[in-house]
């Protein structure tokens, strides 16, 4: 699972609408259709694998970030006692499930417990082959047990390659000398930033790759999210973040977004379910099968669906129309 797999086009803002405007639509937001959940039709979905969320903020700060990292402040980790009682609990809800993880943030490294919890993933689930997703900044400053723990545990290290100043030999050849394969995902840029005083450094930087993107809130909260639901790209990207399981990485980490802009956008007991909780796995399975009032606030597309032209990455500036 790569960075690039939840970044499918580029930005579209809504113009002319002021902040206050929008806050002022959402004082009165429409209610949730959702009736009982037995009425629609099955999903083939059921949890199979989810991406870990290590840390909600980030040392990058990325325009239009897809998990809305500019805006966690200090953010939230994931804790080894938390981690130990969850996979536990998923471990023997579901003994004969092979659990595909994707570790993540924000920034993953950012996590002091990331090791332990990386050991304890590889301890419950040694036939897992896991993916560790990072920007490399702090690569350069992990120690010899973390390099041995992503070779013993299966990881697969994914590195997205912006278009930063950093030392990227340093950490290949530790790399190279535990025998880890490197995945490298690259956003396309045509500059080079600095990245202590994020000043453009090269004007002749080309770097190929994917087109820089968002997805798309609609602050009016008017989605058909139930008709949405059976078309969503987003589909088997289940999170695990506060000791829930999400529907979707928009919808673990959008509190973030929500605390930082003061809008109104209700996240409902219907929108998560907490494995402290769950009696039976098809608790977790039944829940990722039907609509999410949250949804009706995605427009689950880029700005390139509307017609719009890719953006080039660049820094967070922490204005909404990254998001919007």
């Amino acid at each position: 699972m790569k960075r690039r797999d939840f970044i499918c086009g580029a930005a579209c803002f809504l113009g002319g609408i002021g902040l206050s405007e929008i806050k002022n639509k959402l004082n009165s937001p429409p209610k949730p259709t959702i009736t009982k959940p037995e009425d629609y039709p099955k999903l083939e979905d059921e949890l199979g694998g989810f991406t870990v969320c290590l840390a909600t903020h980030c040392n990058l700060n990325c325009k239009g970030c897809d998990t809305y990292s500019p805006l966690a402040g200090k953010g939230e980790f994931i804790t080894i006692e938390q981690f130990t009682k969850d996979i536990t609990k998923l471990k023997e809800l579901a003994p004969e499930r092979e659990f595909h993880f994707a570790f993540l943030g924000g920034e993953p490294l950012l996590n002091p417990d990331v090791i332990p919890i990386l050991k304890l993933k590889h301890k419950l689930y040694p036939n897992s082959n896991s993916d560790l997703l990072t920007n490399g900044i702090l690569l350069n400053t992990m120690n010899d047990d973390f390099w041995q723990t992503i070779k013993d545990s299966n990881i697969n290290l994914c590195i997205t390659k912006y278009p930063i100043n950093i030392d990227r030999t340093i950490y290949e050849k530790k790399a190279q000398q535990y025998g880890i394969n490197i995945r490298y995902d690259i956003p396309r840029a045509n500059k080079l930033f600095d990245i202590n005083t994020h000043e453009v450094i090269s004007e002749d930087y080309e770097q190929d790759g994917f087109p820089w993107g968002k997805n798309i809130i609609d602050l009016t909260g008017s989605q058909d999210y139930v008709e949405k639901r059976y078309n969503c790209h987003h589909i088997g990207y289940t999170h695990y973040c506060r000791g829930n399981i999400y529907y979707c990485y928009v919808h673990a980490y959008i509190q973030s977004f929500i605390n930082y802009f003061k809008v109104n956008i209700p996240i409902t007991k219907d929108d998560y379910i907490k494995i402290a909780d769950v009696k039976d796995i098809s608790d977790i399975d039944r829940f990722l099968s039907v609509p999410k009032p949250l949804c009706r606030f995605c427009k689950q597309c880029h700005n390139t669906c509307y017609g719009g032209n890719p953006l080039e990455w660049d820094f967070s500036k922490r204005e909404i129309t990254e998001w919007t």
